[in-house]
């Protein structure tokens, strides 16, 4: 098994290592400021960063689904809102997809053009799901009437589902994008379209279930096991927490595996945690396995509270800074054009 860690999915500075000359002929102090953000970065390796524990778990929060919107003709209320359940979904899974229509807030309102008719309800509103290669694969049907996966009848917010089929299926390890076209027309004929999607992730490998942890060098390390259908390159990341939820580290790791059963380690550093002056148990609160071989990406679900550690105690993780040398140099080189 090979392994290779790489950069983690959160942005760790505001600035790239490229425009130095850039940045210190704009101001000698943005320069300054890249510096010391660099040296503060190059304490933690790229593959675990610290995550705020006012944030949102981060790999919770790149799941959240994206909500289209779409107003009418020239702008004219109400718009049409679409969104899911989820980004992801794989075979057999229940996409639920959801509508809403809302007149324009003030702000995106043009103050100087005559405001255009709002149109009534009510609407009927259909969804038509395509593939990347225009096939037509299903035409929904929304409701707001409390049932078949509707959550309130008359809330406003309509719902169709759909179970994702293996006739459409992507290849084992890949995945495809899913278009959804939504379409509300009233009595009048008054229509809005709006677009949303999803992909669709047939993953070659899953998580098992089974983890166990372990200190290593002053870092903790979480191993999970994983089941590979296809060779190929595999993503893990997950997010560890403290006992009251704080999100602290994100950890990721990227490695070639076989087909078969394998343990893929997490590695938390532990100036991380010695930093943030929480003992253990800790809890790895979301981990993922994303097949990474060709895009788009074939993610796996997200699994929470996946894994409750040892009792460990904050002073058994180093103490000692990562010391990333590729951050450090590009420190001296800003602090040197600084003092030009």
């Amino acid at each position: 098994m090979k392994s290779k860690h790489i950069k983690p999915l959160l942005a760790a500075s505001l600035f790239s290592l490229a425009p130095m000359a850039t940045i210190a002929a704009v101001t000698p102090d943005l320069a300054a400021q890249a510096a010391a953000e660099y040296r503060t970065m190059a304490r933690y390796p790229e593959w675990s960063q610290p995550v705020s524990g006012a944030l949102a778990d981060p790999l919770l929060a790149g799941r959240e689904a994206t909500v289209q919107t779409q107003a009418g003709p020239a702008g004219a209320g109400p718009a049409l809102s679409v969104w899911a359940s989820d980004i992801r979904y794989s075979t057999g899974d229940t996409a639920y997809f959801y509508a809403s229509l809302a007149e324009r807030t003030a702000s995106s309102v043009n103050l100087l053009a005559p405001a255009p008719r709002s149109a009534a309800g009510p609407w009927a509103v259909t969804g038509e799901l395509v593939d990347n290669n225009g096939q037509q694969l299903a035409m929904l049907s929304y409701r707001d009437d409390g049932k078949d996966g509707d959550q309130q009848a008359g809330d406003g917010v309509y719902t169709a589902s759909y179970v994702l089929p293996a006739t459409h299926q992507p290849d084992i390890g890949s995945a495809k994008n899913i278009a959804i076209k939504v379409t509300a027309v009233n009595a009048d004929q008054d229509q809005r379209v709006a677009l949303g999607g999803f992909l669709y992730s047939q993953p070659g490998a899953q998580l098992t279930g089974e983890y166990r942890d372990r200190l290593s060098e002053g870092s903790l390390v979480i191993a999970a096991k994983v089941d590979v259908a296809v060779a190929g390159r595999y993503h893990l990341a997950g997010v560890l927490a403290s006992a009251l939820g704080e999100s602290l580290s994100l950890s990721q790791n990227a490695v070639h595996l076989e087909p078969g059963s394998h343990w893929v380690d997490l590695s938390f550093y532990g100036l991380i945690l010695r930093e943030a002056g929480v003992s253990g148990p800790y809890t790895l609160s979301s981990v993922t396995l994303t097949t990474a071989g060709a895009m788009p990406n074939a993610l796996g679900p997200v699994v929470t509270a996946a894994h409750v550690t040892k009792p460990y105690l904050n002073v058994q993780f180093t103490d000692k800074p990562f010391a990333r040398a590729d951050l450090l140099d590009a420190a001296t080189r800003l602090e040197g054009l600084v003092k030009r």
